[in-house]
């Protein structure tokens, strides 16, 4: 429904309001802007990750298993807390850049770099802090290669780097792609770092016009643009992915039955490594912790608390709401394997691919649509300024991909014989559900908890629009203290609990994989 809101929006006739959108071209610059953050985004984490994974996977070197975790946890810091801790660059580097810029081409050109060098920054220390999500997937993709590709390429001549671009990427691609579409979507849900950057992109253009021009027919149409670019993001990433089917020889799973040990080999593998890990993870957080040493002392334990509570209290509360209604949809598709079923889930998932952006003006729209059907002027009050119920059917919306997924792979795993065992020894459907589905089901539901609890911790912009004025969370008033007041100080240290908060899940998360595979 909020997705019908927007598209319907979309054939009205457009406001004056939009018309000097398009025509003095700031849709073009809201346009630019974010196809440059997701291209040069999406392909600087595609070389960390993929680097990363390779060399985790086929390498013997110290500190292996170490790193194998550790490249992980950078996925546990929020980008706008990363884009706070990388604050340095802009005084230490930036600025006596500018300077020189000026002094050597004038004013003009101190500008256009001053825009480079944000643009530059933005992408790195976006990079940095999502390329876990391509390093998960292409781990995954290369451990399914067999070990018998890898060794006939190095017997033909081929190092093991030359064998990444030959043997590895062909047959890991489909995996890298779904993590690489993950790291788009990302992006195009960013708004504090955009926003602390300077960055105009599709995201930054909705909350602009929303708020500080109180345009809501350019808000939506732009959130329809964003729509736009989202759905042509996964189109693109079905056509590289293709109909990719590969054949791996199981009897031969290992990458390689004995992983090289040369020297060389092993010093680049763990300098990467190294390198990657700094720069991504241990750099942002030895600044956050330094600012949090220097504004402990300016704290209060009460007001530190309830941003706590409340950050705990919605991410327990929207994760478990979650959980039941994928574990309903899973269910239901197993029970009727029908096309409007397998249709119905499927569209539970596409709020995953919007921003949160266009998931706050969707959620607000409908709603004040329903409202002038049923004539009832309170209900947008009811659910989005009294109480939380708004803003746990936003993060429904949201974060219904990562609870339904992964419950449905598990369902698939349960063969149809034991339900109908069940059956004929007398249970129910709900009967069987309870005494064998939810049983089996135990390590997927306890891993997309995990993973919902992280992401509902980190989520900006739904939670800074749509929480009550009661609710604060960790994201919040770091966002507040960091952004709007420059208490850096201050807002370093409820930045440093959800990171280390985010840390304790990857860790839990990490374990979890490596158990279901030891199964």
């Amino acid at each position: 429904m909020p997705l019908a809101v927007v598209v319907a929006t979309l054939f009205d006739s457009p406001s004056e309001a939009w018309r000097e959108v398009v025509g003095y071209g700031v849709l073009g610059g809201y346009v630019k802007g974010t196809m440059i953050m997701l291209l040069g985004t999406g392909l600087l984490a595609s070389i960390f990750g993929i680097g990363a994974a390779w060399a985790v996977t086929v390498w013997e070197f110290p500190g292996r298993r170490f790193f194998s975790l550790a490249l992980m946890f950078p996925m546990a810091i929020p980008t706008y807390v990363a884009a706070y801790a990388y604050d340095f660059a802009k005084y230490e580097l930036r600025d006596p850049m500018m300077l020189w810029v000026r002094e050597k081409f004038g004013a003009g050109a101190m500008m256009d770099a001053n825009i480079v060098f944000n643009h530059a920054l933005a992408v790195l220390v976006l990079a940095l802090v999502l390329y876990p999500y391509v390093y998960i997937a292409a781990r995954i993709g290369f451990s399914e290669i067999s070990g018998a590709y890898i060794e006939n390429s190095r017997l033909l001549g081929r190092s093991l780097w030359r064998s990444l671009f030959s043997v590895g990427l062909p047959l890991a691609r489909p995996a890298i792609i779904g993590g690489l579409l993950l790291v788009l979507l990302e992006v195009m849900n960013e708004y504090g770092a955009m926003l602390h950057y300077g960055i105009e992109t599709l995201t930054i253009g909705i909350f602009n016009q929303w708020y500080d021009w109180e345009d809501t027919d350019s808000a939506i149409r732009l959130a329809g643009v964003a729509m736009l670019v989202v759905f042509a993001i996964i189109i693109a990433e079905m056509v590289l992915r293709g109909r990719s089917r590969f054949h791996a020889h199981h009897g031969l799973r290992r990458n390689l039955a004995e992983k090289p040990k040369t020297l060389l080999g092993a010093a680049l593998a763990c300098g990467f490594c190294s390198i990657l890990l700094f720069f991504a993870f241990l750099l942002p957080l030895w600044e956050l912790l330094k600012l949090a040493w220097h504004g402990v002392e300016k704290v209060q334990v009460g007001e530190l608390m309830r941003p706590v509570f409340g950050s705990l209290s919605m991410a327990l509360l929207a994760g478990l709401v979650i959980l039941a209604a994928a574990l309903f949809l899973a269910y239901a598709a197993r029970l009727f394997p029908g096309l409007t079923m397998r249709l119905l889930s499927k569209m539970c998932m596409l709020g995953y691919a919007l921003p949160g952006a266009v998931v706050v003006i969707a959620m607000l729209s409908a709603t004040a649509f329903i409202s002038g059907l049923v004539s009832v002027d309170s209900l947008t009050t009811t659910l989005f300024t009294a109480t939380p119920i708004g803003l746990v059917m936003a993060y429904a919306v949201r974060f219904m991909t990562p609870a339904l997924a992964p419950l449905e792979a598990g369902m698939t795993g349960i063969r149809h014989s034991m339900d109908e065992a069940s059956r004929i020894l007398g249970r129910s459907s709900w009967g069987s559900f309870f005494r064998i589905h939810l049983p089996l089901l135990s390590m997927p539901l306890l891993g997309a908890l995990i993973v919902l609890f992280v992401d509902i911790l980190k989520e900006l912009p739904l939670t800074l629009v749509l929480s009550p004025p009661n609710v604060e969370t960790l994201a919040t008033q770091t966002f507040g203290l960091m952004h709007k007041e420059e208490r850096f100080a201050e807002g370093s240290l409820p930045a440093l609990i959800l990171v280390l908060s985010g840390c304790v899940g990857v860790i839990i998360l990490h374990r979890l994989i490596r158990r279901s595979h030891q199964a």
